[in-house]
């Protein structure tokens, strides 16, 4: 699947998602009756404040009855929107497993095992892990390529970062975006930061000596550890990774492109469901103007 039918299709599925929500909201969410019940919440509170505050006992007894006959309303309506809010967050589960299952740009990603002291390339050293990649010429994925390292000890992954090396320098664009590093800490390189037709790529990934322990509220409750890695993977992108340029800056982020399509899914939805929400209480109040205007031509 090219990029740009991949793109289109994440943008559609996003304004689906959002047509749906929206949908299931309009019709499964009583506003009417939830918001008379919260106008009706509000009165007995302020109600009870007067009373509470002019120490009428009786006034204050009675509201109390109120509030208890009143709590079996309101939990029933926030229980109802509960219903709405599984059938939203079902569907924005299963069109992201569908753009994540059709993302082509992980499909023809590399996978590369990284090994330590005399067994691998480059560098040797206790602690160094090494692996090489040689750039084949009829490759043309010119630009940036990340590598992704991620270590795994006992079966789990327990760390990853990533970095990124240009392949043929001269026709790349200077996006040099990498995402962060997470768990105990590793560090990923590169011999190189720029490689042409035919190199080969070196790269090296350094776990930490230690775990960096855990903490809990800035309270120590398990002590940092030597780390035990049972191997380390690297990813390289081949050159293909999902990214969008955006027509505007976001403000106070100061994001102007996209990197993943789940980013982009919510990005596109959320927009689209405000400007659906705009739409429809436009439509509304229209609808209710007329409405009024139509009364008062009949009682003339």
């Amino acid at each position: 699947m090219a990029f740009e039918i991949y793109y289109a299709l994440v943008t559609v599925l996003a304004i689906v998602y959002a047509g749906i929500s929206r949908f299931v909201q309009n019709k499964l969410i009583d506003r009417k009756e939830m918001e008379a019940i919260q106008k009706e919440s509000r009165e007995l509170t302020a109600e009870m404040d007067k009373a509470q505050k002019a120490k009428d006992k009786k006034k204050v007894d009675e509201l109390i009855q109120k509030q208890m006959e009143f709590l079996p309303r309101m939990n029933k309506m926030m229980m109802g929107q509960f219903k709405p809010m599984f059938i939203i967050l079902a569907v924005f589960l299963l069109l992201t497993a569908v753009v994540s299952q059709l993302d082509p740009t992980v499909r023809d990603d590399i996978q590369l095992n990284l090994t330590q002291n005399n067994t691998g390339c480059g560098i040797t050293g206790a602690g160094i892990y090494s692996a090489c990649y040689h750039l084949d010429p009829s490759n043309t994925n010119y630009g940036k390529w990340t590598i992704l390292a991620t270590m795994y000890a006992n079966g789990a992954a327990i760390g990853h970062n990533e970095t990124y090396f240009l392949y043929n320098p001269n026709s790349t664009n200077g996006d040099a975006y990498v995402e962060t590093g997470v768990g105990d800490g590793i560090t990923v390189t590169t011999d190189k930061s720029q490689y042409m037709p035919n190199d080969t790529v070196i790269i090296y990934a350094v776990p930490a000596n230690m775990t960096q322990g855990f903490s809990f509220l800035f309270i120590p409750i398990t002590p940092p550890a030597p780390l035990q890695v049972d191997r380390i993977q690297a990813t390289l992108s081949n050159g293909t990774y999902f990214r969008v340029d955006l027509p505007v800056t976001i403000p106070i982020v100061n994001v102007n492109r996209i990197y993943q399509p789940y980013t982009w899914f919510i990005l596109v939805a959320l927009v689209f469901n405000i400007g659906f929400s705009i739409v429809i209480s436009q439509y509304q109040k229209r609808q209710k103007a007329q409405e009024d205007k139509n009364t008062k031509k009949g009682k003339q």
